[in-house]
């Protein structure tokens, strides 16, 4: 006999939308991609959480970016 082969894991949506949005709005990013991780967490059917980190740490890494740059630019306007 033969068995039904398993059913894929359905990806979080949450997940999906924090890595897309990590690389156009950080904090966005962090907001949707925190989500998602948690409901993977308590969802083990959920799929995604490796989306999810990855637009956490990608969100951070550019809101690190975005602020360095913002404040290097501040600072060479206020010695010109």
């Amino acid at each position: 006999m033969t068995g039904m082969p398993p059913t894929p894991k359905k990806t979080n949506g949450m997940a999906i939308t924090g890595f897309v949005t990590s690389f156009f709005c950080g904090v966005l990013g962090i907001v949707f991609s925190a989500i998602g991780m948690s409901q993977t967490s308590k969802d083990p059917s959920q799929g995604g959480r490796g989306l999810a980190i990855a637009g956490l740490i990608i969100s951070i890494v550019s809101l690190v970016i975005t602020f360095t740059f913002w404040g290097s630019f501040a600072d060479a306007m206020n010695n010109a």
